[in-house]
């Protein structure tokens, strides 16, 4: 049998935490690692895309640009390194910036590099508007320093989580 019924599950053993009482399912996913960066990352997704409205760009086409403009010419797979994402998504991203005239792709052997065009360069000035709003908007809120904390230890379990 696949799963003993004497075993308790994997909710049964975290929610107890050795105790007998269990706890509230609200305790439980408040104290889920996994739960609550999706309910932090829900939040920030809203203040990016409102921070990013007014370029008329999702954020993530905004972040693209951005790498662009510091790293021109780079190749697609390492923009999709960098922001975490499956080069066919970030191929899609591309695509579309490229239609826009933001950038324009130009393919060097197996690689396809990625460059900005002088309307995306400019363009880039308004994105990094929207890119400080954006860090107002939480640090308003969280605070700075907290912030700075906050993105710290979230970079540190991902560092060991990828290690893993």
């Amino acid at each position: 049998m696949f799963f003993d019924k004497k075993q308790k599950s994997y909710y049964d053993m975290y929610a107890n935490g050795g105790d007998e009482m269990e706890k509230p399912i609200e305790k439980a996913l408040d104290e889920c690692l996994f739960f609550s960066v999706k309910k932090l990352d829900r939040m920030l997704n809203k203040l990016a895309d409102e921070a990013f409205r007014r370029t008329g760009l999702a954020p993530t086409y905004g972040f693209i640009l951005l790498i662009l403009k510091e790293k021109d010419g780079i190749p697609q797979k390492d923009i999709a390194q960098m922001l975490y994402s499956a080069p066919s998504t970030i191929a899609r991203f591309v695509e579309k910036l490229e239609y826009k005239g933001y950038v324009k792709t130009v393919s060097e052997g197996r690689l396809s590099l990625v460059y900005l065009t002088e309307q995306g360069r400019q363009f880039a000035k308004e994105v990094d508007g929207s890119w400080e709003e954006l860090h107002q908007s939480y640090k308003a809120v969280l605070g700075n320093e907290a912030s700075k904390e906050l993105a710290q230890t979230m970079n540190d379990a991902t560092d060991k989580l990828q290690k893993k």
